[in-house]
């Protein structure tokens, strides 16, 4: 038999020839599963394919006509391997762009790099907020979950102290910043000399609260020592009933120095976080500064995570009693313009401060800046955590 000779006519004929090809499914049936495709691939990233129904309805009318027509189909599985070869070629053009880049560089100290924007709140220099003729405030928050305390900070103008906590408990909508209200919104609270009173209504602190109370009104009133006992009422008659903690009429109130860690909220907002947050006791917390580092490359429960790279050895040297020195290893890679690098620097300066020093020096950093800091000589005085700034 005569081989025949396929062109574009020959073929357009005998595919006018073959049965209609109809599909069972229902038009809202195909609009269901193509939308759940779109839907899917639109969540992983990725671009969507480049067929629609109606070419994939060609592609099968193809595919049966092939049974007569070996030769198509041999030409085709050979477009159709060539397709598979250049996607894999493809596939490890970009692994290999990524390794170059230090994707997969095992000699790489650095935390892996996150590609999501996050709103992150940043401390503050002590000497910015003065020249900016303001004040500041922190407030304890919850997460969501109620596990966490999230200290707040805000620039304020110049008050007494508890004026501005109770500005800022009216004014700021924690749900804005992916946290729970203050359980001092349920409080009315004064002062009366060192002692701030906090008077709350009978119940009116739930079990979820209750074990992050303590922490909660210390990082809301003994920031900069601003208060040294909080005295607890019900209702204006001294002592109030926990759940679980029974009667309490006072606590002293201190923060103890701790590591520090990332909080991410559901929203796109990212938190430095004191251990001490978590509710545990100020004395189950590291004692040395140095100490409290070694714990910032460990896993955490109840939300936070690590900003240091896991087995990291930074070398600490106490110059004097307000004064540290801390110096990054050769491997360790920074850069000026990541996040997370920032967020690193951020939370070993908001450790040291809570261990009391109030200038550190970094050496070895391969940087002259990052963010606000000139790595070239000591970072003074950064105070404040986790700065909400109004839109």
């Amino acid at each position: 038999m005569e081989q025949i000779k396929w062109n574009d006519e020959i073929i357009e004929q005998h595919l006018k020839s073959m049965p209609p090809i109809k599909d069972r499914q229902s038009k809202q049936e195909l609009f269901l599963k193509v939308q759940a495709k779109v839907e899917y691939k639109h969540q992983k990233g990725k671009k969507l394919p480049t067929w629609s129904l109606p070419a994939l309805a060609t592609a099968c009318a193809l595919v049966l006509f092939g049974i007569f027509v070996p030769e198509i189909m041999k030409n085709g599985g050979q477009k159709m391997e060539n397709s598979k070869m250049a996607q894999h070629d493809g596939d490890m053009e970009g692994k290999s762009a990524y390794d170059s880049a230090g994707g997969n560089d095992q000699s790489n100290a650095g935390i892996m790099k996150s590609e999501t924007p996050v709103a992150y709140h940043a401390p503050l220099l002590k000497k910015d907020i003065e020249s900016s003729n303001k004040d500041w405030v922190t407030v304890g928050y919850l997460d969501e979950q109620a596990q966490l305390v999230i200290p707040v900070s805000f620039l304020t103008d110049k008050d007494y102290y508890l004026n501005k906590v109770n500005d800022q408990l009216q004014k700021f909508n924690p749900s804005d910043a992916g946290l729970e209200s203050s359980p001092l919104i349920k409080a009315k609270i004064t002062e009366e000399e060192e002692t701030v009173v906090v008077d709350f209504q009978s119940g009116s602190v739930n079990e979820a609260e209750e074990p992050l109370m303590k922490a909660l009104i210390s990082m809301t009133f003994a920031n900069n020592g601003e208060k040294a006992k909080v005295e607890l009422r019900t209702d204006g008659q001294p002592g109030y009933e926990f759940p679980r903690f029974g009667s309490v009429k006072e606590w002293d109130l201190a923060v103890p120095g701790a590591p520090h860690y990332r909080y991410d909220a559901p929203s796109s907002d990212a938190f430095i976080v004191s251990l001490f947050s978590t509710g545990q006791d100020a004395e189950t917390m590291p004692k040395e500064f140095e100490d409290a580092l070694e714990m910032m490359d460990d896993e955490q429960e109840r939300g936070l995570k690590p900003l240091l790279p896991k087995d990291i050895a930074l070398a600490v040297k106490e110059i004097n009693k307000d004064y540290v020195e801390i110096t990054f290893p050769d491997t360790m890679k920074l850069s000026a313009d990541n996040t997370e690098d920032l967020m690193m620097i951020d939370a070993i300066l908001l450790t040291a401060e809570s261990y009391g020093y109030e200038s550190v020096k970094f050496t070895n950093t391969k940087l002259d800046t990052i963010g606000p800091y000139h790595l070239n000589k000591p970072i003074v005085e950064v105070t404040g955590t986790n700065f909400y700034h109004y839109q």
